[in-house]
């Protein structure tokens, strides 16, 4: 009985170690298809942006600069990128508002913000506890254009020139009021700068973006207005407002007989609103370049370079590293501009 228990193990000893070896050799083949599924999904999970709606807002009023832009540029990118963009109108506090949103919005590239010379510009000058960081929070895309700031004013003044305005101006103290799109927005620098020029008496009367901005004065609820050629442009066409100057260093297309600021006899004021795509810090830097490559596809459109111009706006291409550069040189800019006219949050 001895002999045949031993005989039992010695046959049953090479079975069992074959077993072993077949079960080592399993494990590894499923770990090394592990390793080779794993590695194939990870390209394949980033090339999968986007699958899904992306949300693009834009933090001041429908019908401004800001929102046409935004809107132009989700339908094109959208078709580049075969998908739906969103857009959402987040108001308020000079673009805070939407700003705040995207920068606590998840890092995959799925809400963007349509930034612009204030969120990302002078809004960090003007405020000292800003719910946003534009540096920190916030990955750049791409510049997408700019608009120049013009001088509009109610047809109904009967005035035809800057040189009227200041004479306006200097016989009705007090009367004169300019609208803009908010407290430190270019619109606003601009009215500003030509206060201290003139050294007219004039308030300030900030608005939630250029559309309700320059609406008012074709209404006659303000005198003037200092706001975005693209959104003049509509009311100037209709003959609602009249546009006395162009706070650029030449004319403009969409208004060829509007003289320059400069040619009024103000070579300082030049002022533009410049508009970028903004993601959350964090995202994935394949994802930026999709969206960065999307934006560059749809400036260099004809279609789109053409209703750019309908609106006074040029188109600006840039790489993310050449916006994360000129938008921090634009903070510094514009808070040297900020301390010289003394211009606060709160007035």
């Amino acid at each position: 009985m001895q002999n045949g228990s031993h005989l039992l193990r010695h046959k049953l000893l090479p079975t069992n170690l074959i077993s072993l070896k077949n079960f080592v050799s399993l494990k590894t083949i499923c770990a090394g298809m592990l390793i080779t599924i794993s590695q194939a999904w990870i390209p394949q999970a980033l090339a999968a942006f986007p699958d899904h709606a992306i949300q693009s807002v834009a933090p001041f009023a429908a019908g401004g600069a800001n929102d046409y832009l935004t809107r132009l540029m989700a339908q094109h990118m959208g078709t580049e990128l075969k998908v739906s963009i969103v857009v959402d109108n987040k108001t308020g506090a000079n673009g805070i508002v939407g700003a705040s949103f995207v920068a606590k919005s998840a890092p995959d590239g799925y809400t963007l913000l349509m930034g612009n010379s204030a969120t990302h510009g002078t809004n960090p000058s003007l405020y000292q506890n800003m719910p946003y960081d534009p540096v920190a929070d916030f990955a750049p895309v791409s510049m997408i254009g700019s608009v120049p700031i013009v001088l509009a004013v109610d047809p109904k003044l009967g005035i035809n020139t800057v040189a009227e305005l200041i004479a306006y101006g200097r016989k009705n103290p007090g009367k004169l009021a300019f609208g803009s799109s908010g407290i430190g927005g270019t619109g606003h620098l601009a009215g500003e700068a030509f206060k201290a020029a003139t050294g007219l008496d004039v308030v300030h009367a900030p608005y939630k973006g250029d559309a309700p901005a320059v609406a008012d004065a074709a209404g006659g609820q303000v005198p003037m207005a200092f706001i975005g050629i693209a959104s003049a442009a509509p009311l100037y066409n209709a003959g609602k407002v009249k546009v006395l100057a162009v706070a650029s260093p030449n004319r403009q297309a969409s208004m060829p007989n509007v003289p320059t600021m400069t040619e009024a006899g103000f070579k300082d004021i030049e002022f533009s609103q410049w508009y970028a795509l903004f993601a959350r810090a964090g995202t994935p830097k394949e994802t930026i370049t999709k969206l960065n490559e999307a934006a560059k596809v749809a400036l260099a459109r004809d279609d789109v370079k053409a209703s750019m111009a309908t609106q006074g706006a040029e188109p600006a291409y840039s790489t993310p590293e050449q916006l994360n550069a000129f938008f921090q040189a634009e903070i510094k800019r514009f808070a040297e501009i900020i301390k010289k006219l003394n211009i606060k949050a709160q007035q």
